[in-house]
């Protein structure tokens, strides 16, 4: 005899909820270690998971099938024939082309003008007037970098930042309202216009950039197909600054939130980069991983998952779980071990990882030194039970 699935319980999305998710976090993964969570917008559902464990499993088991047309995902149907919606040996392919921008060496070479921009950002705050961190400094620097790094004039920086946000705020199926979704769909497809006439402008007057390397990589290599060159440009600028903005903007206010971790900060600089890990596990930017699809009958964490069933995992969720982590509420910026979740494991981990702690690591290190006391005022979040981050974060300096 099957036993029935455990439901998600109602209310999970709303917006108090949302605010803070964590005590709901520990009172799922308390009761069972997987929820059925029935889809909104027809049928069908997913399961949901929020252990450690078998959120590891669920983000590294092969049996679980990223391919977009097993599984329903708004992203896979927005975006379809970038990488992270393939399996290989089409997500090795696609990867490789993109992996060169990435490398150790690559990213170390752009420490020096990250940190330029940095002090830029900076230099536009006015000494003891508070300071709004997002607009003013977390979404800028990022958004500066991947647009650097794909070829995107300056001129059209905030286009694209604004088109991302509405794809963004209006893509998540538990949180969109109609005008948000609309928004999002016209973003979308506004982005995607946009890369396109770029492919064809790099095509015919080729740069160094990376748009440039896809286009040869497509048209004298034919390593790529119709279609993937757009979608690629498409993940690289929503997943290139969205996480890091929230990892900077959740992580600042993990600071502000606990001053007695930002005063070791302060005091011990060679704290940073676990400082930076932390903020990953603490409040992660990415709440939730992309559905996959079972390809056969799956055991994770003790429960069945039939063949072609849909699986998600709450990252959010296993980064508190205290079968990891010692005092998973507590943040600590010097806690060790830390195996969070907060980019990926296995075939999909995050290719821009170290790229995105790069610029969180020369963000913290150099609003520190600007900013010799800093206190919350007031701060915004952005609905989404997939991104989490703050839509303004307002910060008493001096």
């Amino acid at each position: 005899m099957t036993a029935p699935r455990a439901a998600l319980p109602a209310g999970l999305f709303a917006p108090d909820i949302l605010a803070d998710p964590y005590p709901m976090y520990a009172d799922l993964r308390a009761r069972s270690g997987a929820f059925w969570q029935a889809h909104p917008q027809g049928e069908g559902g997913m399961w949901m998971f929020t252990r450690h464990a078998d959120v590891e499993q669920v983000l590294k088991d092969t049996r679980l099938t990223k391919d977009a047309s097993r599984v329903r995902d708004v992203g896979a149907q927005a975006m379809p024939g970038h990488m992270l919606d393939r399996d290989p040996p089409d997500h090795t392919r696609m990867r490789k082309l993109v992996a060169h921008a990435f490398t150790p060496r690559v990213i170390e070479e752009q420490e020096g003008h990250i940190r330029d921009i940095a002090r830029t950002l900076l230099e536009q705050v006015a000494p003891g007037e508070p300071f709004e961190a997002m607009t003013g400094y977390a979404m800028p620097l990022p958004v500066i970098v991947i647009a650097e790094l794909l070829g995107v004039p300056p001129e059209d920086r905030e286009l694209f930042r604004r088109w991302s946000g509405d794809f963004i705020d209006g893509g998540d199926f538990a949180t969109a309202t109609p005008e948000s979704a609309a928004r999002a769909q016209q973003g979308i497809m506004a982005l995607g216009q946009y890369f396109g006439e770029l492919v064809e402008t790099r095509r015919a007057q080729p740069r160094d950039d990376l748009i440039s390397h896809l286009v040869r990589a497509e048209d004298e290599l034919g390593a790529l197909r119709p279609g993937e060159l757009v979608s690629n440009c498409l993940l690289l600028v929503i997943a290139g600054h969205e996480t890091t903005v929230n990892l900077i903007g959740n992580g600042l206010k993990a600071l502000l939130d606990h001053p007695q971790e930002l005063e070791r900060l302060r005091a011990q600089p060679a704290l940073m980069p676990g400082a930076i890990e932390e903020m990953l596990r603490y409040d992660p930017p990415v709440q939730r991983a992309l559905f996959r699809a079972a390809l056969e009958d799956v055991e994770i964490g003790g429960q069945h998952v039939g063949q072609g069933e849909q699986v998600s995992a709450i990252i959010g969720a296993a980064n508190r779980d205290p079968a990891a982590f010692v005092e998973p509420d507590r943040f600590d910026i010097g806690r060790s071990p830390n195996r969070h979740l907060s980019f990926g494991r296995g075939l999909h981990f995050c290719l821009g990882a170290p790229l995105a702690k790069l610029e969180a690591r020369v963000a913290f290190e150099e609003v520190l030194k600007v900013f010799p006391r800093m206190e919350l005022k007031s701060f915004t979040r952005r609905p989404s039970t997939m991104f989490r981050g703050l839509g303004e974060l307002w910060v008493e300096s001096g």
